[in-house]
């Protein structure tokens, strides 16, 4: 089961991240329906999931498209958080096994993964393993994939918050 993530130069999805403490995840609104069907193609959308975090993929094309899901609160590791530099961008992403299929969700990777969060920047970053380097890449508004070459190594997510 290879994961390869490769980044394709194109403007990041526009649309708001938001993180709702009722539901206790994050969902993601496209600003334009017409857009995010334009990326999604003709045979639909699954998810690549890294715990309970959901990452949107389109099956014609492997673009990675938002994130979405289920990750309270509660779990959150404190931890001073600040950007790195991140290009805009699309991430496609390439199975060996399975292959992708509209609604069949795919582990990214069996580790653990830590969630951290920043109180004063408001980040929150959902990673592996904090040591490897990583490159980010815009995918959506508010939305960071981390990659180290062409392995998958975190997320950095920028949300608005609501009750």
């Amino acid at each position: 089961m290879a994961h390869k993530f490769i980044v394709e130069a194109a403007s990041p999805l526009a649309g708001t991240l938001r993180y709702s403490d009722a539901d206790r995840g994050f969902s993601f609104q496209p600003q334009s329906f017409d857009d995010l069907a334009r990326l999604e193609g003709s045979e639909g959308r699954t998810s690549l999931v890294a715990d309970t975090l959901q990452l949107e993929v389109a099956v014609d094309s492997g673009r990675a498209l938002y994130v979405w899901g289920y990750l309270p609160k509660e779990s959150w590791q404190r931890e001073e958080l600040k950007l790195p530099t991140s290009a805009g961008g699309a991430v496609a992403v390439e199975l060996d096994d399975p292959p992708l299929e509209e609604h069949i969700s795919v582990s990214i990777a069996r580790s653990d993964w830590d969630v951290l969060f920043d109180e004063s920047s408001r980040l929150v970053r959902v990673v592996r393993d904090r040591r490897v380097p990583e490159k980010l890449v815009e995918i959506a508004d508010g939305v960071h994939l981390g990659l180290n070459g062409t392995e998958f190594v975190s997320f950095w997510l920028c949300p608005e918050f609501v009750e």
